[in-house]
């Protein structure tokens, strides 16, 4: 099913693009969540990926993007946006970006990656609530369905995190 689908790295000529899909998917006033907050500075360039059809790679149908974050003064992922163009939701083309981000922040020796979304969505990535692993992490305001959630990419990583924390952005 996802065959059909190429996942490349993001160019600076996909930026208008990108633009149209991520106000199409969370409106023209999406820039005024919390999570844009955290998105000081720029995304990390080899984790701003996006997605198209493979016969034609000029064309983006998704885009994900990972934001340093810092908790605790050591730097995790925060992951997001994620979107895809309305038409083409349910056909993989955000799901193989989620993997190929998860798998390209593992390789890099990322530790911890979070993510404000769905949880019914991303716990099939391997993110957890934030009670389930009974941590409270405070957030500069009220985020996407009232959760974060957490994903662990390296073995142990959630035990450098204190129970009670706060997710501050960098820069």
């Amino acid at each position: 099913m996802t065959e059909h689908i190429k996942i490349r790295e993001k160019n600076k000529s996909d930026d208008v693009q990108i633009e149209v899909i991520l106000d199409e998917c969370f409106g023209q006033n999406r820039r005024n969540r919390t999570v844009y907050l955290y998105r000081k500075i720029p995304p990390l360039k080899y984790l701003s990926l996006v997605s198209c059809k493979i016969n034609d790679p000029s064309i983006v149908i998704g885009t994900i993007s990972f934001y340093p974050v810092l908790v605790n003064k050591i730097k995790f992922l925060l992951l997001g946006p994620l979107a895809v163009k309305l038409n083409y939701q349910g056909q993989g083309f955000g799901k193989l970006l989620i993997e190929k981000g998860i798998n390209l922040a593992t390789s890099k020796g990322e530790k911890i990656c979070f993510v404000s979304g769905d949880y019914k969505y991303y716990k099939d990535f391997g993110f957890y609530k934030l009670n389930d692993k009974n941590l409270n992490i405070k957030t500069l305001g009220p985020l996407s369905y009232d959760h974060l959630l957490i994903c662990e990419l390296k073995k142990g990583a959630l035990n450098l995190l204190p129970k009670n924390s706060e997710i501050l952005p960098m820069g």
